[in-house]
């Protein structure tokens, strides 16, 4: 079902860590190059929850006056504050088992007309949209300096309870990530982060953590909000970013991939699109800067 280039790297050494957040606990695993590595090498570093929930537009129309929810082909189209991206939904009745997709670590540039640093956030995960309450993820920050120099960072989230940024997990902008999020049932689930072009693979087993929807699962590239002043960073511009390979399925094994999922675009206040997600096929798309 996956491509062998891309094959996740399971085992390793684990570690048991507590998060501080009541009952929820995750284990640890590490490979580098195919081989069982030392997980203690990695250093969790806790972070606020960065609010990395869905936020609707606070403007009824663009700058253009076309309204904020559209349709183009199977798809539909709507704009939020923070997200751009693919959102796809499913319900109660058969909740989000799995979602999966390989994608490039955002690659910014400058903007001119707002001050440095600028970021973007890529990331894929569970919940988020219509269980606006709960959400869970992985992904990577980019950050770039006046000078234009580069960094990213890898972390994962399970709000609203624990976030952490990864270090000394390496990447680097443009690299070719993979994110593999399994709920368990509501409160229990697996992340696997690889870098194949770097040689890693990190699997965390998560229990007894904030209470799922499972109904939505996203693939989004974020300018979002920092949580000690509920202000948003400023958003870079950045290389052309693809989700490729991508699958979500239901605990009743239904796909709800980006077939039919929304197509979210990014406006800002003054109803300028700022990102735009387009659909190549049914399992791919891409992101562009505007």
């Amino acid at each position: 079902m996956r491509h062998s280039v891309f094959s996740l790297l399971l085992g390793a050494i684990s570690l048991i860590t507590t998060t501080g957040v009541t009952g929820l606990e995750f284990t640890v695993s590490l490979e580098e190059n195919g081989k069982a590595a030392d997980a203690s090498k990695l250093q969790f570093v806790k972070i606020p929850p960065l609010k990395h929930r869905r936020r609707g537009h606070r403007n009824a129309t663009v700058a253009t006056g076309q309204h904020v929810t559209a349709k183009r082909g199977n798809n539909d189209i709507s704009y939020s504050d923070n997200w751009c991206g693919a959102s796809s939904r499913s319900n109660d009745a058969d909740p989000i088992r799995n979602v999966f997709g390989y994608f490039t670590v955002p690659d910014l540039k400058l903007r001119a007309d707002i001050p440095p640093p600028q970021y973007a956030a890529a990331w894929i995960g569970i919940d988020g949209a219509k269980c606006n309450q709960t959400l869970l993820q992985a992904g990577v920050t980019t950050v770039v300096n006046s000078n234009g120099g580069q960094s990213a960072s890898a972390w994962w989230e399970w709000y609203p309870g624990a976030a952490y940024t990864i270090a000394n997990l390496p990447v680097k902008p443009g690299d070719w990530m993979s994110v593999n999020i399994t709920a368990h049932d509501a409160t229990s689930g697996r992340i696997i982060v690889t870098n194949a072009q770097r040689g890693y693979s990190m699997t965390l087993n998560l229990t007894s953590g904030p209470k799922l929807c499972r109904w939505d699962v996203e693939w989004i590239l974020e300018d979002f909000y920092e949580a000690e002043t509920n202000k948003q960073v400023p958003f870079a511009s950045f290389q052309d970013l693809w989700f490729l390979d991508t699958e979500a399925t239901t605990v009743r094994g239904k796909n709800v991939g980006i077939d039919g999922a929304a197509m979210v675009h990014l406006m800002n206040p003054q109803g300028k699109v700022l990102c735009q997600a387009e659909k190549y096929d049914n399992a791919n798309f891409v992101i562009t800067s505007h």
